[in-house]
């Protein structure tokens, strides 16, 4: 069993808790801070009596956890809480990592008896309303071009960072609940009921969410037809019609039910590391991708040619062809805690589809690391932009990457 060392444990627990806020068309985001968390929550799961600086991982992860589930009330002007306000889409970039900490929570025995009845409780709301979400914008018969919040723009073909948060969402809630007890609870589900539920456990995060827009708990009850507002600039999505089946049925991604982990699991990750590694990528007439050198004189990946490069380096936007590091991380750090999850709970398969997506994932993830030492010129939104690692700093890179080069085998170079 790989063991992660004491130093990105040490940084891990020295993160505070995190935290989420409902802001108006956006996301408020602590992505340090959750995936610190998701670092420990696995540490915690597979080495339940550690100890690092006189703590055990199983009460540190406890300690942690009390903040996001006690209750306590909002601490700003506009009424923010702390749980993740479950919006659905983009939100899974680190309402994945919200939902899978919960799941390994519940199960760690260590952990979970720390945890007192109502926090339980609340946990098991938010779960919920993060599958309802999860539903409402990824299930199949849902053709949703809006949010929870009924403003958010939204389509299931868009790239992998947008629509891949929410399919790993609703694999935790199938582990957490079980199909047959999530379907139960989708098919009795009432808007109104559940939402005063979540008011009396003061998670107001996920209420002013749902309740920022008229006709979202119709649409979410019964499905029907929905118009983007117009849009705001020439090429935003807005404007056009989406229609919903709503939630009050069971839930399927692509035909497989949410306790289907690891086949959930598998859309996304061949997905995320789907091409051939390459370093110069023409954008346009006289334009292309490079390294920057900022490390090294390299003027190509060591894993050039190798299949797993991160899809976002070599994708589109609404402008034209986009290479980009960024969004090539904001993918990744979704599967790799994903991934990791799943591993964690043994439910990473060793077989032909595991080893593939290993291989894959090593090859994406050392590609990536790569890149992000030497600086890449790369290309979005029809525009040139030079990133490095300080970049995806902020976005817990360093968490993930542990997380990453822990539990995955790294590749050889070439």
């Amino acid at each position: 069993m790989n063991v992660i060392d004491d130093a990105p444990l040490r940084a891990a627990l020295a993160e505070e808790s995190p935290r989420w806020k409902f802001v108006s068309g956006t996301r408020y985001r602590e992505m340090s801070r959750v995936f610190a968390l998701q670092l420990v929550a696995i540490a915690a799961h597979r080495e339940s009596g550690r100890v690092v600086d006189g703590q055990t991982l199983t009460d540190a992860f406890a300690a942690k956890l009390h903040p996001l589930l006690d209750g306590r009330p909002a601490d700003d002007a506009e009424g923010n809480t702390r749980e993740p306000e479950a919006q659905g889409g983009i939100g899974g970039w680190t309402h994945a990592a919200a939902a899978w900490i919960l799941v390994l929570a519940s199960r760690t025995p260590t952990v979970w008896d720390q945890i007192p009845a109502e926090e339980r409780e609340r946990a098991d709301l938010i779960m919920q309303a993060l599958a309802v979400a999860g539903h409402f914008t990824m299930g199949d018969g849902n053709e949703c071009h809006i949010l929870l919040d009924g403003l958010s723009a939204h389509d299931k073909s868009w790239n992998i960072n947008i629509t891949e948060g929410y399919v790993d969402v609703m694999a935790a809630a199938g582990q957490y609940f079980g199909a047959p007890a999530l379907d139960a609870f989708f098919a009795s589900f009432d808007f109104d009921s559940f939402v005063a539920r979540l008011r009396a456990a003061n998670l107001m995060n996920i209420v002013r969410c749902w309740t920022h827009r008229p006709g979202i708990a119709g649409l979410v009850m019964h499905g029907g037809r929905h118009e983007l507002p117009p849009p705001k600039r020439p090429l935003d999505l807005g404007g056009i019609a989406g229609t919903a089946l709503g939630v009050r049925r069971p839930f399927r991604f692509q035909g497989l039910p949410a306790d289907d982990a690891w086949g959930l699991f598998l859309t996304q990750g061949y997905r995320q590391f789907a091409k051939c590694v390459r370093t110069r990528i023409n954008v346009q007439t006289g334009e292309h991708t490079r390294l920057l050198q900022r490390a090294t004189s390299a003027e190509v990946s060591p894993w050039e040619g190798r299949l797993g490069m991160c899809t976002e380096f070599e994708g589109t936007d609404w402008y034209g062809v986009r290479s980009c590091l960024q969004y090539a991380f904001e993918g990744t750090m979704i599967v790799i805690g994903t991934g990791a999850s799943l591993r964690a709970l043994g439910l990473w398969r060793d077989d032909d589809s595991g080893r593939e997506l290993e291989r894959r994932l090593a090859v994406g993830l050392a590609d990536l690391q790569f890149k992000a030492r030497e600086g890449y010129r790369g290309w979005a939104h029809g525009k040139e932009i030079l990133e490095g690692g300080d970049m995806i700093e902020g976005h817990g890179a360093a968490h993930v990457f542990a997380m990453g080069t822990t539990w995955f085998a790294l590749p050889a170079e070439q």
